[in-house]
């Protein structure tokens, strides 16, 4: 399955809005957030796809964030079909949160299309991504349940470092280490 990324644009407008319901009705997994991978998706709920547009950009700017806080940008993952099957953020600050259980990537297959391939792929677009903007390396974690996730990680060349206790949420997160080839 060949995948493409790009970031979102207004004329996504109505394909992203039926994703964000996609999200909105399908089955809860046990200890993953409906949204889990993509951060601020939930916004959705309460702003408008134009305001929720505006703060992906504002996301991605690191003078109008908190110091503690790392700018972020959000993709859209597209397959042959130029199909939506999912959204990929890249976060490019190493920040405390990130590197004790967050990583520098988030991502999440669109319900409908799970299970059919497209998380490697998406992967490794996104880490194609992060390398051409000279990074060597990348934190990447998912919570130690989340076996399709941890698959993911791994043939994408992810390198075991350790497992991390959240107290906060109870979970245990192992978090892997990707250089670049």
């Amino acid at each position: 399955m060949n995948v493409t990324i790009r970031k979102v644009r207004i004329e996504d407008k109505q394909d992203v809005l039926d994703m964000f319901d996609e999200y909105e009705k399908s089955e809860l997994i046990p200890g993953l957030d409906r949204y889990e991978g993509i951060r601020n998706f939930e916004h959705l709920k309460e702003k408008t796809f134009e305001e929720w547009l505006e703060e992906l950009k504002n996301d991605e700017d690191e003078e109008k964030l908190p110091k503690d806080f790392s700018s972020q940008s959000v993709y859209l993952v597209i397959n042959d079909n130029n199909e939506i099957v999912g959204m990929v953020n890249i976060r490019w600050k190493e920040v405390p949160i990130l590197m004790k259980f967050g990583g520098f990537i988030g991502y999440s297959i669109r319900p409908t299309q799970r299970g059919k391939g497209y998380a490697y792929d998406m992967l490794k677009e996104t880490l194609a991504e992060i390398w051409k903007k000279d990074r060597k390396r990348v934190l990447i974690t998912c919570k130690d349940f989340n076996i399709p996730s941890l698959k993911t990680i791994k043939k994408n060349g992810g390198i075991y470092k350790e497992t991390y206790h959240n107290e906060d949420d109870g979970y245990d997160y192992l978090k892997y280490w990707i250089e670049v080839e």
